[in-house]
């Protein structure tokens, strides 16, 4: 048997020994990351509503399926950003094609971008974990979760901010206590401009 043979029937039996809870799942895995290694990591961040969203190939590489999205900008805490801006997300999984990564006209988005790429690709940094949708309450009071529920979003903040002499407001001091859940959106921005210094 040549070598060739061997590695693809070595491939073969691998890809029968993978549970098929592994192989059914959507998208890329993505170690945790908390809200101060997300900002770090953002080369933009943002909060605006989506206008438009369409799937179609990478201009340069046809076989390549990307979602396409611009967004109004209603705030912005880091990097440089216009009115309105579109960015280029690559699917990994074809199944997601039909959802668009779950990117919708009129929703209100917060973003954490990480840099384009040579090819003009971007996506939220940690995926799910840098993308966070805006509800409001009949109060109109707004609030935030990211795709994992904000699981671990705050696992040692204030000490990492502490030791950097970050100072928090009361209420986003409050919500650095919390565990996980939607947040309010108010005090998830004081907290950002706090970690980016920006005023």
């Amino acid at each position: 048997m040549t070598n060739t043979r061997f590695l693809v029937l070595f491939l073969a039996i691998a890809l029968l020994l993978v549970p098929r809870s592994l192989q059914a799942q959507h998208g890329a895995q993505t170690a945790p990351a908390d809200l101060d290694q997300i900002i770090q990591r953002a080369h933009t961040i943002f909060r605006g509503h989506v206008v438009s969203v369409r799937v179609e190939p990478h201009p340069q590489f046809s076989n390549l399926e990307t979602v396409v999205v611009t967004m109004t900008v209603d705030r912005q805490f880091k990097g440089e950003v216009a009115a309105t801006i579109t960015f280029r997300q690559f699917v990994i999984d074809p199944r997601d094609l039909t959802t668009s990564l779950d990117y919708r006209p009129s929703d209100e988005l917060l973003l954490f971008l990480n840099p384009v790429s040579l090819y003009g690709l971007t996506s939220p940094v940690g995926l799910e974990q840098g993308r966070f949708r805006i509800s409001r309450d009949a109060k109109g009071i707004a609030y935030a979760v990211n795709g994992r529920g904000n699981v671990g979003l705050f696992d040692q903040v204030a000490n990492k901010a502490a030791s950097r002499g970050v100072v928090f407001s009361k209420r986003a001091a409050t919500m650095l206590s919390k565990g996980a859940g939607k947040i309010p959106l108010s005090a998830l921005e004081d907290a950002i401009s706090a970690l980016t210094g920006v005023q």
